[in-house]
């Protein structure tokens, strides 16, 4: 009876690869074997366990020391600097933090039963990286920390951002149907009641959030498209330097507050530093000063950011002790 190759074989082939660095045709000439069969015991060694691929992030030296510049300086439990090029568009600053951060949370996250999840361009980007079996076997529950928005912008689509990290990690989350943003005193209906209590509620139990953090709105192309035309100009006019959750903040990490409200469903962000991990995403040199104040705010625990974004942090914070 003819039998394949044995284990000693199939470990040589996957030497002479991996190792060596021979094409498919030279192992299959010395060993007898066609470029298919090859190929196949090859993979084969994978699933035996004798080839196990280790990808490693890229780090630099100076995203390390900025990294413990940062952490120190800022009381944060871990910080994360990824490195870009200097001519980094803002798209690939996006790209390089939720590469990583895919990484990074799908280890932290396993950790917790429920988790709470922001939007934003980098998150959303995050949600698409995510591998396809994310986790160390941990299943945790995810919950909007905020409303829906708009129908174009899918940056902002909550829902979508808690089914592609449940999809992850094969688990579930909460959805929710109600805007993020209402005109101050618009009822609710009594379905709508029982949704938004019922998500109160959820919210009790989260010990891990991730979010993004929203650039000055001086500079924002975009704002929610929901807020009332009033708001989104006095907003424009303010001191504010970013928002977390739809919350807009100042220099200082005060909220914003306008003659021209609206009535926010969004998780209290005065509560993201109390609980276990709360992740923020964020980079671009635009975002320093949000950064910060946000730190100082005590609105998040990690950070998840760039080395320009870096750089410009730790100068804001060397410039505060002049």
């Amino acid at each position: 009876m003819k039998t394949g190759p044995d284990a000693s074989t199939i470990y040589r082939i996957a030497r002479s690869y991996y190792a060596e660095g021979l094409s498919q045709e030279e192992i299959g000439a010395k060993e007898g074997f066609s470029r298919s069969q090859i190929s196949r015991l090859i993979e084969r060694a994978r699933e035996m366990g004798i080839v196990k691929i280790s990808i490693q992030p890229p780090s630099t030296r100076a995203g390390e020391e900025l990294s413990q510049l940062i952490r120190k300086g800022l009381g944060l439990k871990s910080v994360l600097v990824v490195p870009v090029r200097k001519d980094a568009s803002a798209e690939d600053i996006v790209l390089a933090i939720a590469t990583q951060a895919a990484d990074r949370l799908s280890d932290l996250l396993a950790d917790f039963d429920v988790v709470g999840l922001g939007w934003g361009h980098s998150v959303y980007r995050t949600a698409e990286l995510l591998p396809r079996t994310a986790g160390k076997g941990g299943r945790p529950f995810f919950v909007p920390l905020i409303g829906t928005s708009g129908d174009d912008n899918p940056d902002l689509q909550i829902n979508t951002i808690i089914d592609r990290f449940g999809t992850a990690f094969r688990s579930k989350g909460y959805f929710i149907n109600i805007p993020s943003v209402r005109e101050r005193g618009s009822p609710l209906s009594q379905m709508e009641r029982q949704r938004v209590a019922m998500l109160e509620e959820r919210w009790k139990a989260v010990q891990a959030a991730v979010f993004g953090l929203g650039q000055p709105p001086s500079e924002s192309a975009e704002l929610i498209y929901e807020l009332p035309g009033e708001y989104k100009e006095e907003l424009k006019r303010s001191s504010s330097c970013g928002d977390i959750l739809a919350h807009f903040f100042d220099g200082e990490g005060k909220l914003f507050e306008a003659e021209h409200g609206y009535d926010l469903l969004a998780f209290d962000i005065a509560k993201l530093g109390k609980i276990e991990r709360a992740i923020c995403l964020a980079g671009g040199p635009n975002k320093g000063r949000g950064i910060l104040a946000a730190c100082r705010a005590g609105y998040l625990t990690d950070l998840i950011t760039d080395e320009l974004t870096a750089l410009e942090l730790v100068r804001l914070m060397d410039k505060e002790r002049v």
